[in-house]
């Protein structure tokens, strides 16, 4: 029996119960490796543990953690590793995305299939919910009381049901119609695959169609995919302003009829004013101007990274607050949505200077939602983890693609939250600091700067 359980592995639904909380994720990982000694020695198992983590979406930083201190979604992105670890021919994946929010559910069928694909899997995949089963399956098989009641392609099956009880599974999905791509569809429309996990804070969300919007650094990752989404929802206009105005004329370019150009430095005083005066219909300021010069604290050679993080990431934002907080104010209250990031939770010492900067830029938005709670203006702070930018170069991969922190930055904004994580390294990070803060600031300890 053993070499055949070598080529049969199980992902399981309970990720708390099936990966051992004593153990470190990288021995977790390895250990299928090690059991049937398919590795020579400590050093190779914790590089094939990187590298199957790595292939799973997962940065090999995580080897160090223990389950614990990691999102669900990570998780069940752990087990995957474990079970593919010995290059099974089959693999049982039972009831695996029953306990995940939407987008991670999304995110681990996308990951499956590209497994299945790549890796040439069989897979049976356990579930009542036949809306993913149709995203993921060629063939159906419907059990009642374990006896085979209906079988066949999921095309014919959904199609043409022929037993009660597959109509009845049919029939419990949140949808008129089942739709196989719906997948690729929510990404497409905004949707995004970002994880809302650790989202906290629920009121009154705002439609972004038909709003107002002004994006500040409008130029980079970020702020290019929130001006192209906004667009996408149907926001009515929408003001790209940087510095350089310039920079934001080929943004502007996408839709010249919704998208206006705006030069702003969001650190001189006198430009905030301007343009709160002539973009006095903004219902959605979305403060994305940030600079990061990825130093340290200690080691940097002055204070001048520092002093400049600290007057663009927090002073620039107070500034953009202050400034249209009379024009949200006349237009009905609308939405502030700062762009920070989790390090303004957990100090990087890779770019600690920073992470300062946007602890403070935390710690300032809580006091402008306080204080502009009284005016039905709401406030968001959206914590992203390391994202595919020019500010993030130094950090290695992976990273999330700028169109998902922008995609879960607007459906916080429609969905009525005050803080999000967006990303598995978001909000596992986000879990890990409530369970455990000091693991999590000796972990990112280790990345020190040059």
């Amino acid at each position: 029996m053993r070499p055949r359980r070598a080529r049969l592995q199980m992902i399981f639904q309970d990720t708390h119960s099936a990966l051992n909380p004593r153990h470190r994720i990288g021995d977790i990982v390895a250990q299928p490796l090690v059991a049937f000694r398919r590795v020579e020695g400590a050093l190779d198992a914790r590089r094939r543990a990187a590298a199957l983590l790595e292939r799973v979406g997962l940065a090999p930083a995580l080897a160090v953690r223990y389950p614990h201190e990691v999102s669900g979604g990570q998780r069940q992105r752990i087990g995957i590793a474990r079970a593919i670890a010995l290059e099974p021919a089959l693999i049982v994946a039972d009831e695996i995305v029953s306990g995940l929010d939407v987008s991670t559910q999304a995110q681990i069928l996308d990951l499956l299939r590209d497994l299945k694909r790549d890796l040439d899997l069989a897979l049976v995949f356990i579930s009542h919910d036949l809306s993913v089963v149709r995203v993921l399956c060629e063939r159906l098989i419907v059990l009642l009381h374990g006896e085979v009641v209906e079988r066949g392609s999921c095309a014919d099956v959904f199609e043409r049901p022929r037993h009660p009880y597959t109509r009845d599974l049919l029939a419990a999905i949140p949808l008129p119609e089942v739709d196989p791509d719906w997948l690729h569809a929510g990404m497409d429309d905004g949707g995004g695959s970002a994880s809302l996990a650790a989202a906290e804070g629920e009121g009154e969300g705002m439609k972004i169609a038909g709003s107002v919007a002004l994006v500040t650094g409008a130029n980079g990752g970020i702020g290019t995919e929130l001006v192209r989404t906004l667009v996408a929802r149907g926001a009515a206009k929408v003001y790209a302003a940087a510095r350089d105005i310039e920079a934001v004329t080929q943004v502007a370019a996408l839709n010249a009829a919704t998208v206006e150009a705006v030069g702003l430095d969001v650190t001189d005083p006198e430009q905030l004013a301007l343009a709160a005066k002539s973009c006095s219909d903004v219902t959605l300021l979305i403060n994305n101007a940030g600079v990061n010069h990825n130093t340290g604290l200690i080691g940097a050679t002055n204070l001048d990274n520092a002093r400049q993080e600290m007057e663009v990431n927090y002073f620039g934002t107070l500034g953009m607050c202050r400034a249209f907080a009379p024009v949200l104010k006349a237009n009905g209250g609308g939405v502030i949505a700062n762009i920070l990031s989790i390090t303004a939770r957990a100090n990087l010492p890779l770019m600690g200077s920073l992470c300062a900067s946007k602890a403070a830029a935390l710690s300032m938005t809580q006091g402008v939602r306080a204080e502009l709670a009284a005016q039905g203006t709401r406030v968001i702070a959206i914590m992203p983890g390391a994202t595919d930018t020019r500010m993030s170069t130094d950090f290695p991969p992976p990273k999330m693609p700028p169109s998902e922190v922008a995609a879960a930055a607007l459906n916080a904004v429609e969905g009525g939250l005050e803080e999000i994580y967006p990303g598995d390294m978001a909000s596992g990070i986000a879990e890990g600091l409530a369970a455990d803060p000091k693991a999590v600031e000796k972990e990112l300890s280790a990345y020190l700067p040059e």
